[in-house]
């Protein structure tokens, strides 16, 4: 186990920096000038502006007019000095508005993180019990009402789901609800504005969860063990806590975790609608703006956090079946 986790843990960086190559070289080649549209924007596109602020950005060490492939030594250079930069804790700066990335980028990670353990929570907490549920009582009434809620929130947006909640306020007592983040200034707004967005979030990913649990569960209480165990004359709730359910929870695990690695950019819409200042919102709007040194400290931090979260995952499996050795 212990090998194992180096072994991963070797691979992290590893892996990081093939992303952080892939994300450099593919910012590059994409058509359009930081400097040009950070110069246009303030009124000023003239090449003074234009060549001061590549100057600042370091995009004045490759010559634009030359082929990007044409010249590897100075892309290498331009690679080097992002990255050296990174190790020593500096992001670079955001071209609209002009203020250092790092602030931003902890600021609003530690929000879309609070959005996402939230969502993951209300994810498990309805997905898991309707889907033992459902498994459970196969064939019944409650087992059709259940698979009907997993069908709806698969169904309906959650960007529908949040819209409505915003709007409908409005249309039907004339009073318009409009999300003001206040951060925990207002620990009150604050959490209604995150327990609402959570909700929102995590209804359809319980859906999804409902239905691997209820497979999952059919699965593992048909296997011969389980038959056995009802041959021997154990009560039915002993063969379900004892026996079933954390057998079958390692499918569950695998789609929660994948979930919680994908709430960094796939809260995009949510966190616009509910004024939440996160991650994804911030990086939809820096790509119109050409603005690559945010796009790629943001993508630096999808892939750390993705690798870490599937390593998390590796080794909860041990935990929740101890047959599982690496």
């Amino acid at each position: 186990m212990q090998a194992y986790i180096v072994q991963r843990l070797i691979l992290i960086p590893l892996t990081i920096i093939a992303v952080s190559i892939l994300v450099f070289v593919f910012m590059r080649v994409i058509p359009g000038d930081a400097a040009a549209v950070r110069c246009g924007a303030s009124g000023v596109a003239d090449q003074t502006c234009i060549e001061g602020l590549r100057r600042e950005l370091g995009l004045d060490i490759c010559d634009k007019s030359q082929n990007f492939f044409g010249d590897v030594s100075c892309t290498a250079e331009q690679y080097w000095k992002w990255v050296s930069e990174i190790f020593g804790g500096d992001f670079g700066q955001e071209i609209v508005p002009p203020k250092p990335i790092a602030d931003q980028l902890w600021w609003r990670l530690g929000n879309t993180l609070q959005l996402g353990m939230l969502s993951i929570v209300v994810s498990m907490g309805i997905g898991i019990p309707i889907g033992i549920l459902s498994a459970i009582r196969a064939g019944k009434l409650s087992d059709y009402a259940a698979r009907l809620f997993a069908i709806l929130a698969l169904s309906v947006p959650n960007f529908w789901i949040g819209t409505l909640i915003v709007a409908l306020p409005a249309f039907f007592w004339q009073q318009r609800w409009v999300p003001d983040w206040t951060g925990w200034a207002d620990p009150g707004t604050h959490m209604r504005i995150l327990v609402i967005a959570a909700l929102v979030l995590g209804i359809s990913s319980a859906g999804y969860l409902a239905r691997i649990a209820r497979s999952s569960m059919l699965e593992v209480m048909r296997s011969d063990y389980v038959r056995t165990a009802r041959a021997k004359g154990l009560r039915e709730t002993i063969i379900i806590v004892r026996h079933t359910f954390r057998p079958s929870m390692i499918t569950v695990f695998t789609i929660a975790g994948l979930q919680f690695s994908g709430i960094l950019g796939g809260s995009v819409i949510i966190e616009q609608l509910f004024t939440i200042p996160g991650l994804g919102a911030w990086i939809v709007n820096n790509v119109g703006d050409r603005d690559f040194q945010v796009i790629q400290a943001t993508a630096l931090i999808f892939a750390t956090w993705f690798v870490i979260i599937r390593l998390l995952v590796d080794v909860g499996y041990t935990y929740i079946d101890p047959r599982i050795r690496y």
